[in-house]
């Protein structure tokens, strides 16, 4: 069927209702802007595992939305940075006192995504200029030197929806960037990744348990991370494994929380809400702008989830591709913006987030010791601790 003669049109099309293609709407529609919004799927969000990790600057980005308050009141505040072993006695602990004066909010937050694109999607409903479409999947795009259109499917209809400016933020799997034929090389990690969220108290088994723990391993990596409502468990597991048993009985997982527990018991009987099995990706698009479009978020860089930094920077991308389209000089502001943004992306979280995992999944029970030696000797240097967590953090990197 033939695109409607009539098309649907805005100064900015979103496309996606994720976490980035959310704040991008909102920090337009707050700078005046009309956006329509695309997301193919429907309007209930969820309530499934993916990121968590609300990092400072993120925060006082949140804060620019008037959406830092309502995480804040509902988030787990994580004032330390805990590295351990599940074998070892070295250790090392991070304050995040260190950043007191470095930023508004010196603690890092867990939050489910899930419940910050509930939130999310709350604001932009009651922002008037913003029209949210659910169910409408793009399925063509083509642009001139003004405006981009876009085919777009909803049910067995096809209508057009067009903008001055389309901002694809629809993951990892973005339609625009495929349809753009954007090249995004990269490399998959061999190794699958283990997420479990169980409400097992841990802070009742594990001395001195801080909200967020990474252990290293004789099976690799793994980690417990405190959200308001559930443990989550995370671990690197075997190579090239499609049809990994169910957690619960997964040997790695199983080793894993005998080791963290001392051999309770109860450490075969934990009770599991939800899990899943992904890969890390570590991508990167040729470019963040083609023409008219501008790649956002997973649509535009993936990297390794250690560290939490896939969901910050791509929120960090929402509200730096919204300042560029309130320029008055649109096509200086956004070539900027797709500069800068990448040069982020391939300077800082890519480097980062492959050395946070590569050192993380070191199983040589000497390479383990030495490297918690070496966390510790930075934990214990003011000046070093501060510099380790402004990195983690995200903190003094341009948006």
């Amino acid at each position: 069927m033939a695109p409607a003669s009539h098309p649907v049109e805005a100064p900015v099309v979103v496309l996606g209702g994720g976490p980035v293609g959310m704040v991008t709407a909102l920090a337009l529609a707050r700078r005046d802007i009309p956006v329509i919004v695309l997301e193919r799927g429907h309007d209930e969000v969820q309530s499934e595992w993916r990121g968590s990790t609300v990092h400072p600057p993120t925060t006082e980005l949140l804060d620019e939305l008037d959406l830092a308050a309502p995480v804040l009141k509902e988030a787990v505040r994580v004032h330390r940075l805990d590295y351990r072993d599940l074998e070892l006695t070295e250790s090392a602990c991070f304050s995040y006192d260190a950043l007191e004066g470095e930023t508004r909010y010196p603690f890092r937050l867990q939050y489910e995504q899930y419940k910050l694109v509930r939130l999310l999607r709350r604001a932009v409903s009651e922002a008037p200029n913003v029209d949210m479409r659910f169910g409408h999947d793009v399925v063509g795009l083509r642009q001139d030197d003004t405006r981009v259109e876009l085919v777009v499917a909803v049910g067995d209809a096809r209508t057009a929806v067009t903008g001055r400016w389309v901002v694809a933020a629809d993951g990892a799997h973005s339609t625009a960037r495929k349809l753009l034929d954007v090249p995004f090389p990269g490399f998959t990690y061999p190794s699958l990744s283990l997420v479990v969220a169980t409400p097992f108290r841990f802070e009742d088994a594990v001395p001195d348990l801080g909200a967020v723990g990474y252990w290293s391993g004789p099976k690799g990596r793994f980690s417990l991370i405190r959200t308001p409502d559930i443990w989550r468990a995370a671990l690197s597991t075997a190579t090239g494994v499609d049809d990994e048993p169910p957690p619960g009985t997964h040997p790695a997982f199983l080793a894993a929380v005998e080791l963290l527990l001392g051999g309770r018991p109860d450490a075969r009987e934990l009770p599991l809400s939800q899990h899943q099995l992904y890969r890390s990706h570590q991508r990167l698009a040729a470019s963040f702008r083609i023409g008219r479009v501008l790649l956002a978020g997973d649509a535009a860089h993936l990297s390794s989830t250690t560290g939490g930094m896939g969901l910050n920077s791509g929120i960090h991308d929402a509200m730096a591709v919204a300042t560029a389209l309130a320029e008055p000089d649109q096509d200086a502001a956004t070539i900027g913006y797709a500069e800068r943004r990448r040069s982020v992306a391939e300077r800082f979280v890519q480097p980062t987030t492959t050395e946070n995992r590569t050192s993380a999944d070191g199983v040589e029970l000497a390479g383990r010791r030495e490297r918690l030696i070496r966390l510790r000797a930075l934990a214990e240097n003011p000046e070093d601790a501060k510099m380790y967590l402004r990195r983690v953090s995200m903190l003094g990197i341009q948006h």
